[in-house]
């Protein structure tokens, strides 16, 4: 699967959303603010957030990397979603069931 600007926007945002704002220290930091850190527009840092930003250059990629502070290669990291420890259980028996009954389709096509 390629990576997209709707990917390289998510990465951006969910960085983003994992820095504690320094205008609100109970919350994450908010896109005006890394705007301002960036000394990038704010419209253009939501454009890009959003994957309709259709050509950010590496200057504006590393201005956003310097308000984030950490690296431009951390913006192309695909970001794995965490998978809840039921959602693995149900996972497992799905393919359990279905290759029991796929066993037992084949078994019964070889007595025929």
């Amino acid at each position: 699967m390629a990576f997209t600007l709707q990917d390289l926007g998510e990465n951006i945002r969910d960085l983003r959303k994992s820095r504690i704002s320094k205008l609100k220290p109970d919350k994450p930091m908010m896109q005006k603010e890394l705007a301002e850190r960036s000394g990038i527009p704010a419209s253009s840092l939501c454009n890009i957030e959003n994957g309709k930003y259709k050509n950010p250059t590496w200057e504006i990629l590393n201005k956003i990397a310097l308000g984030l502070d950490c690296d431009v290669s951390d913006f192309f990291i695909s970001i794995q979603a965490e998978v809840s420890p039921s959602r693995i259980a149900l996972n497992e028996m799905i393919e359990m069931i279905i290759k029991e009954r796929l066993d037992s389709i084949l078994k019964d096509e070889q007595i025929k």
